[in-house]
């Protein structure tokens, strides 16, 4: 692994901020761990390796290698794995609409405890509209979610403040869709 702790999970850290504030829009993912021998898990790994620690939980959804993946992630920052509904982090690969409504919402009163869910995709990008903070009106995009996924994420964010934010890694970038916005497939 030629990770660096330090410098690649800096830069990593600030390209998801830069995605999360501009929804909808693709930002290089600048270096990967090369954990999983895929372009995407390894992307969501770095997401990962750069935003957990000691003290957060991670729950995953997919194939063996992305609970391989998800189990390095954890020796590696000290996050523990649980069930996806009990889960602060969410790694999916495949298909996301059911990690995506079984994951934390959080409360009115604690929205922050909602679940961030980072999705290694593998399909085509749906077309989809984005309105809300971040965006300058109507941001017309294309992300790489299905659009049940798209469903799930409309429903877990139906009760604001309350939600889920969505990293969504295509390979070699990341897609912030925070729980602040809004989508719609056109």
């Amino acid at each position: 692994m030629s990770w660096d702790t330090v410098h690649d999970a800096r830069t990593v850290f600030l390209a998801c901020m830069q995605a999360l504030c501009s929804p909808g829009t693709a930002v290089a993912i600048p270096g990967t761990p090369g954990l999983a021998g895929d372009t995407g898990l390894d992307g969501a790994a770095a997401i990962l390796l750069a935003l957990l620690d000691e003290g957060l939980t991670l729950g995953v959804s997919g194939s063996a290698a992305a609970h391989r993946t998800a189990a390095r992630v954890c020796e590696l920052t000290g996050a523990t794995r649980t069930d996806i509904d009990r889960a602060d982090w969410v790694l999916v690969e495949g298909p996301a609409a059911e990690a995506i409504a079984l994951a934390p919402r959080g409360t009115a009163f604690a929205p922050q405890a909602g679940a961030t869910i980072v999705i290694a995709a593998a399909g085509e990008p749906l077309p989809m509209s984005v309105v809300g903070p971040g965006v300058q009106g109507v941001a017309r995009t294309a992300v790489a979610l299905d659009a049940l996924a798209a469903r799930a994420f409309t429903a877990a964010n139906a009760d604001s403040p309350c939600g889920v934010d969505l990293l969504v890694v295509n390979g070699s970038q990341v897609t912030g869709l925070p729980r602040s916005v809004r989508v719609r497939t056109d």
